[in-house]
C-alpha cells in the first residue's frame, strides 16, 4: 500500500489540508474585523460552495477522461492565489472573492486526489486505503488551525496568509515534479469505467445515498462549525490558540483513528458504520449547545466531529470506491465534492441567519439534527449486503498469483 505514488498523494494532502485547516478559524474571526454581521460571516465561509458546486462534476468527468495531475496542479495554484488575495485584501468583498477562488482549488484537487488514491486500492481494501489516506488528510487539517492560532497569537493574521501560500507553493512543486501522471492500476481490481452516462449516475441507488449524506454532512459543518471560532473566543472566552487547539484535537483525533476505522470499513456493512458515525457525530454537536466549559466542547468536538466523523467519512469513501469503478472515479469523487459544497452552501448562509435570529447554540442543534437525517437516510439507500471481507479473499489471491 505505501507505494511512491500513495506516499506523495498522501503528502500533498497532508500539505494541502494544512493550509486548508488554518483558514478555518481564521476566517469568521478576519471577516467580523471588517464589520461582517452574523449572516455575512456565513457568506464568507461559504462563498467557496458556488464555483465548488459549478466546476466540481465537469472537472471529474474531464478528469476520468484525461488524468488527475492537470487538475491537481490547477486546484494547488487556486489555493496558493487565494491565499495571495486574503494577505493583500482591504475589504471583505475582496475576502470573499478569494474565498470563492479556493473553491475552484476546492473542487480540483481534492476530489482528483480521493480519486487517484481509488484507482490504486485493490477491491476489498478500499477502507484500508481510504482510512490511511485519511490520515494525511485529517492530521493536516487538524494541524492547521493550531500553527494558525500560535502565528496568529505571535505575528498576526496577515504572516498566516503568506505561511499558508508557502505551504501550497510546495504542494504544486511536489505534485508537478514528483507525482506520476497516471496512477498504476491495484492488483485484483477490474478495470474502472471510463465515465458513465449522467442519466445512469442518477439513478444508482449507492450514489444517491453518497450523494444525500455528503449534503447533510456539509450542511451540518456548515450551519455550526463556521461560528465555532466566534462561539468559543466570545462566549467561552478562548485565545486563537486554544482556538486552534479545539480544532487540531478534533481532526488528530480523527486522523489516528483512520487506518483502525477503514480495517473496519472492510469487514462490516458500510450503511450502518456510516449510520453509528452520524449519530455519534449530533451528540457531539450537541455539547456545543449545552455547555460553556471548554473542557466539555472540547471532549465533544474530539468525539463528534473527530472520531465519529472519522468513521462516517472513510465508511462512505469505500463504498465511493466500488461506485467509483462502476460509474467513473473521478465523477463520482466530484460529485461527492459538488454534494459537499451545496450542502456548506446552505448550511453556512442558514447558519448566519440562525445565529442572527437566535444564536450559536441553535445553529449547532440544528447541525446534530441534519447529521441524524443524513445517516438514517444512507441506512435506508445505502448498499445492501456489502461484507466486503467477502471479495478480499479472491483479490488477495489474484495479487499473490
Amino acid at each position: 500500500m505505501l507505494t511512491r505514488p500513495f506516499l506523495i498523494i498522501a503528502l500533498s494532502i497532508f500539505t494541502a489540508t494544512m493550509g486548508l485547516g488554518m483558514v478555518l478559524p481564521l476566517l469568521p474571526v478576519y471577516a467580523k474585523s471588517f464589520g461582517a454581521s452574523g449572516a455575512t460571516i456565513g457568506l464568507t465561509m461559504s462563498a467557496f460552495a458556488i464555483p465548488q458546486l459549478v466546476v466540481s462534476p465537469f472537472a471529474g468527468k474531464l478528469a476520468d477522461r484525461f488524468g488527475r495531475k492537470p487538475f491537481l496542479l490547477l486546484g494547488a495554484f487556486a489555493y496558493f492565489a487565494s491565499a495571495i488575495g486574503w494577505w493583500t485584501a482591504d475589504t471583505l468583498a475582496v475576502v470573499i472573492l478569494f474565498r470563492g477562488l479556493s473553491g475552484i482549488g476546492s473542487a480540483l484537487i481534492f476530489s482528483n486526489a480521493q480519486a487517484y488514491v481509488g484507482d490504486l486500492a485493490p477491491a476489498g481494501s478500499e477502507g484500508r486505503y481510504m482510512g490511511a489516506f485519511g490520515v494525511a488528510d485529517f492530521m493536516g487539517f487538524g494541524l492547521g488551525p493550531l500553527i494558525a492560532g500560535v502565528i496568529r497569537d505571535r505575528a498576526g493574521i496577515s504572516t498566516v496568509f503568506l505561511a499558508m501560500a508557502a505551504l501550497y507553493a510546495v504542494v504544486f512543486t511536489l505534485i508537478l515534479t514528483v507525482l506520476p501522471s497516471r496512477p498504476p492500476r491495484a492488483h485484483g481490481a477490474a478495470p474502472a469505467r471510463l465515465t458513465a452516462p449522467w442519466g445512469t449516475i442518477a439513478r444508482h441507488q449507492t450514489m444517491q445515498a453518497l450523494i444525500f449524506f455528503r449534503i447533510c454532512f456539509a450542511l451540518a459543518t456548515g450551519v455550526s462549525m463556521a461560528f465555532l471560532a466566534v462561539h468559543l473566543e466570545e462566549r467561552v472566552g478562548a485565545t486563537a490558540t486554544m482556538v486552534g487547539l479545539v480544532f487540531a484535537t478534533q481532526q488528530m483525533a480523527g486522523g489516528l483513528s483512520q487506518p483502525l476505522l477503514g480495517r473496519l470499513a472492510d469487514r462490516f456493512q458500510r450503511r450502518w458504520l456510516v449510520f453509528i458515525g452520524a449519530v455519534t457525530m449530533a451528540a457531539g454537536f450537541s455539547t456545543v449547545a449545552w455547555s460553556d466549559s471548554f473542557a466539555v466542547i472540547l471532549a465533544g468536538m474530539v468525539l463528534g466531529p473527530g472520531l465519529a466523523a472519522s468513521l462516517a467519512n472513510v465508511s462512505a469513501q469505500a463504498a465511493q470506491i466500488d461506485t467509483g469503478r462502476d460509474l467513473g472515479m473521478a465523477t463520482v469523487a466530484s460529485l461527492g465534492s459538488a454534494a459537499f459544497a451545496f450542502g456548506f452552501l446552505i448550511g453556512a448562509i442558514g447558519g448566519g441567519r440562525l445565529v442572527d435570529l437566535a444564536s450559536v447554540q441553535v445553529s449547532f442543534l440544528v447541525g446534530a439534527a441534519v447529521m441524524v437525517l443524513g445517516g438514517t437516510f444512507f441506512v435506508v439507500r445505502g448498499p445492501r449486503g456489502d461484507m466486503p471481507t467477502m471479495v478480499r479473499e479472491p483479490a488477495e489471491q489474484i495479487a499473490a498469483g
